[in-house]
């Protein structure tokens, strides 16, 4: 049930900044492969329905809970509006041990509570780039209101945007899967997104939440997002590894000397 966490060996001799990127990558890419069955039985069950899309989306409540575990605390469908105008939702979330919970959100646009999905970056990138998406790490004021990072997917019918599939995994539990990797690197690293965002990092200088000032990194981070090269040494030693095809990338300081 839910996301078994495995870690993802890098060859001998690696280095270190390297290592953790490929550690990093394979567990995304767990996280993603779980979204994307949930894509496809989305995508399956809507095209075998008419007119009763939310229908057809309840019914993938088993599936949806049974995705929940390990590092995923939440997950689910969102579509656009469907035939009645108004979008649809099936996300569940732990809610404690063994406890799940049917997210309720008001999606009326009417409503003096409505929550304008549209508007978020876990499903406007992948409605604006036909391509999956890395969210955060940010504060999700829509779901559980903790610092999270949100995987999503397009969802296609009839060869347009519906929607997205995605999970939702806490940064802390995160930190927390990759801590051991980026104590024992023996060099100051840090987890970052693209917008020089940490994740998660090794030292008092490099917490979760707080950004890269220098420039020149992060303008390095967008360029690799672009580009996805190979690990670079930028000015004053700190090397760049980006993790594969994700919009994410680890940073490595040179060990400083007396």
């Amino acid at each position: 049930m839910g996301q078994t966490t495995t870690r993802t060996a890098a060859p001998s001799g690696t280095a270190p900044g390297t290592a953790v990127a490929v550690h990093v990558t394979g567990l995304i890419e767990q996280t993603f492969t779980l979204v994307e069955r949930l894509r496809h039985a989305a995508e399956t069950s809507l095209r075998t329905v008419q007119d009763k899309e939310k229908q057809a989306l309840a019914a993938l409540a088993p599936q949806v809970s049974a995705a929940l575990g390990g590092l995923i605390t939440g997950a689910g469908v969102i579509t656009t509006p469907l035939a009645d105008g108004l979008a649809a939702v099936e996300w569940w979330m732990v809610t404690g041990p063994g406890a799940r919970t049917r997210l309720d959100l008001d999606l009326d646009p009417a409503s003096d509570s409505f929550v304008d999905v549209g508007r978020q970056t876990w499903f406007a990138v992948p409605r604006e780039t036909g391509k999956r998406h890395v969210t955060g790490p940010y504060v999700d004021y829509v779901c559980a209101e903790q610092y999270t990072l949100t995987f999503s997917v397009p969802l296609i019918r009839d060869g347009v945007f519906a929607g997205i599939a995605g999970a939702d995994v806490f940064v802390g539990d995160f930190e927390r899967a990759i801590r051991p990797m980026l104590r024992s690197a023996g060099v100051p690293l840090a987890l970052v997104n693209t917008q020089g965002r940490i994740v998660a990092g090794n030292t008092a200088h490099h917490i979760t939440g707080s950004l890269i000032r220098e420039p020149h990194i992060r303008t390095a981070l967008q360029e690799a997002a672009v580009r996805q090269p190979v690990a670079q040494t930028l000015t004053g030693g700190v090397i760049l590894t980006p993790c594969e095809n994700l919009p994410l990338a680890v940073l490595e300081w040179p060990v400083q000397t007396r």
